[in-house]
């Protein structure tokens, strides 16, 4: 393992440190404390190229919610609150709109626009580990408590990128904080992401209104939301045979759905972790022409699909490449957007006596 640090300076003058860490397999990962992101992701290839595999932007001063959230943790919430109401108790909080008159992603002043402090950064022969922490202020964007959040992204010699989410509040108020990493495991974003094989351990998605908020939660058996054994993109969205996945693929130009992920597999033990977690197969998404997986696990109850329907096109990238829609593909593990609304039961409040905890593990082969 191996790592190098580089300097920048953004345009109000703030200067913060970019870390670039690489695998004894040539996966090379750079994180950056601007929305505490994943700024770059690339593989070494056998002719010795380095391919990205996530979509970035080549200058890492660029705020990840100017470009498709590319990489950016999401947070104080991940997706959408409607009507921007936050029920807690017997009180509803009013909270700033960012999307109509809904809350998008924790509002105007989300976690992915702030530059997070940089805690520690740690090399070992096994694995790099870096730590960034954040604060948002009582009632900043409407939500309630003063919290403080921590980003523990960890690389190990086996290309397992693990990111470990946690928070802290004085008191009650709902934190749910994801990863927005775009993948195309070709890497060449000229093609489209849909052309990806994807495998997601899930029997039940929800349903979306005209304003990509659920509705309602189906069975995915018979529809074009059926990924329970690997199945090209492009193809589950031409082989619609129903009038529910034309109208759901329609709304949201492909997939921008939430999947209800199955019960996660008995505990194992991570490496560089302390303790050991039960995490449940998410996914696993492949590029058909080089045969690169990407295996994904979480603790985290769903996992949105977003194909990438209203990504910018045109936006220079690295590698001199250019976005389109749907060049790459998002999976953002995390709660199912709107909980509190459409599965009450299934609503968890982070207390001062019950921080907030997520792991979300990548797998590059």
């Amino acid at each position: 393992m191996k790592i190098n640090t580089q300097k920048f300076t953004d345009r109000s003058e703030n200067t913060y440190e970019v870390h670039e860490a690489t695998t004894n397999l040539g996966l090379t990962v750079t994180l950056s404390p601007l929305g505490a992101s994943i700024q770059k992701i690339a593989i070494r290839t056998v002719q010795g190229e380095y391919l990205s595999m996530a979509l970035s932007l080549p200058d890492p001063t660029v705020c990840p919610a100017d470009a498709g959230y590319a990489g950016a943790t999401l947070g104080p919430n991940a997706g959408r609150i409607r009507g921007s109401e936050l029920p807690i108790g017997k009180q509803i909080y009013h909270l700033t709109p960012n999307e109509g008159r809904h809350q998008l992603h924790g509002g105007p002043h989300n976690l992915s626009t702030i530059i997070w402090a940089t805690d520690s950064v740690t090399c070992t022969h096994d694995y790099v580990k870096i730590q960034f922490s954040s604060f948002q202020p009582d009632r900043m964007d409407g939500f309630p408590g003063n919290r403080t959040y921590r980003a523990v992204y960890t690389l190990d010699d086996t290309n397992w990128l693990t990111v470990e989410y946690s928070a802290r509040t004085d008191s009650p108020t709902y934190i749910n904080l994801s990863n927005h990493t775009y993948w195309n495991l070709s890497g060449d974003f000229s093609r489209s992401g849909l052309e990806q094989e994807l495998t997601v351990f899930s029997n039940n998605i929800s349903l979306l209104d005209t304003e990509f908020l659920p509705v309602d939660v189906i069975p995915v058996a018979g529809t074009a939301f059926d990924f329970r054994r690997p199945r090209r993109l492009d193809n589950a969205m031409r082989s619609l045979k129903d009038e529910c996945s034309r109208s759901q693929l329609h709304i949201g130009k492909g997939y921008n759905h939430a999947f209800l992920l199955n019960k996660p597999e008995p505990f194992r033990s991570i490496r560089s972790i302390r303790r050991t977690l039960p995490l449940k197969k998410a996914c696993v998404l492949r590029d058909p022409g080089s045969g690169r997986t990407l295996k994904v696990m979480t603790d985290a109850p769903v996992l949105v699909l977003y194909t990438g329907g209203f990504l910018q096109d045109g936006l220079f990238m690295s590698n001199n490449q250019y976005s389109r829609p749907s060049c790459a593909i998002a999976l953002e593990a995390q709660d199912l957007p709107d909980v509190m609304h459409i599965l009450p039961h299934a609503y968890r409040l982070t207390t001062p006596t019950e921080p907030f905890h997520r792991i979300i593990r990548f797998h590059l082969i």
